[in-house]
């Protein structure tokens, strides 16, 4: 536990999306960066651990407003620093609706976390530099990044791989929330987010840090992926057994919401976007059902 925290340092910015900065002997770089309103502290807490050095790399897992919002502002304090995604983010990051819509979710996390206000950006600084693929590799000096991806949550997930032990796996394969429950957020295709899983489980990593969590523990790991599989399972047939009951996909949100939508779950994800990725995951597996 001891050395991972040594290379593998959480410099989280404030609640809603973890980032954390892995430090090599020749580069440094982010995995994911957390949410706008988190900007000022993700920079003092990655210049505490950086010291004098520069912020090379900026790696996004995909390009949800939770986990690229302080994109602009590290950009401003490191210019030279490359933001590393799929292609699909890059392609995503220049539509002006999805801008839009990031700007929009941004400012009502902001409300929530209880965030004087946002610091107004430029929309062009919200972009993928360089993109990376599957098997790519990216050498930090004594820490090696390889890039998995890992479709599901959206076209453009990607997990990353320390040093062959350690991994960031994407929220294709779902996430742990604060009460050590898995939630699943296959937003774009169930079937990839269960062979997301499988090709996480089969890497066998040491330790995992799950998205919105963190370092999960010992005992969590050994039953991690099997959990991601039953949190899919338990979501895939309470949305087939009420659509077989007649409901539409309004109603089934409805429901969905009832069930799913708990305590913990309000703290950690604004009800905007909450229903937005159930909206997302019921139409996922009515169209896959079809199909």
């Amino acid at each position: 536990m001891k050395s991972i925290m040594n290379r593998i340092i959480d410099v989280t910015g404030g609640k809603g999306g973890n980032a954390f900065l892995l430090l090599g002997t020749e580069k440094a770089a982010l995995i994911d960066c957390g949410m706008a309103y988190c900007a000022s502290n993700l920079i003092k807490n990655s210049k505490q651990v950086l010291r004098n050095r520069a912020l090379d790399y900026i790696c996004i897992s995909h390009s949800h407003y939770d986990h690229i919002g302080a994109i602009p502002y590290l950009k401003t304090q490191w210019p030279t620093s490359q933001v590393l995604g799929a292609e699909y983010a890059k392609q995503t990051l220049n539509k002006p609706n999805a801008l839009k819509l990031i700007r929009s979710l941004s400012f009502e996390a902001a409300q929530i976390y209880g965030a004087d206000s946002i610091v107004d950006y430029d929309d062009a600084m919200m972009k993928v530099d360089r993109i990376i693929c599957d098997s790519d590799v990216l050498e930090l000096g004594d820490l090696s990044i390889r890039v998995l991806e890992t479709r599901g949550h959206t076209k453009c997930s990607l997990s990353f791989l320390i040093d062959n032990d350690t991994l960031f796996p994407s929220e294709s394969t779902g996430y742990m929330s604060k009460s050590r429950k898995i939630y699943p957020a296959f937003l774009t295709s169930c079937s990839e987010a269960v062979d997301s899983i499988h090709k996480c489980q089969k890497l066998n990593p040491q330790f995992i840090i799950s998205p919105h969590y963190g370092l999960v523990n010992e005992r969590d790991t050994q039953s991690y992926w099997e959990n991601c599989l039953l949190a899919v399972k338990e979501t895939k047939e309470f949305i087939l057994r009420l659509a077989s009951q007649g409901y539409d996909e309004e109603h089934i949100l409805t429901e969905y919401e009832k069930v799913f939508r708990d305590e913990q779950s309000k703290l950690e994800q604004p009800a905007q976007a909450f229903r937005l990725n159930a909206r997302s995951m019921i139409k996922t597996v009515l169209r896959e059902e079809v199909l």
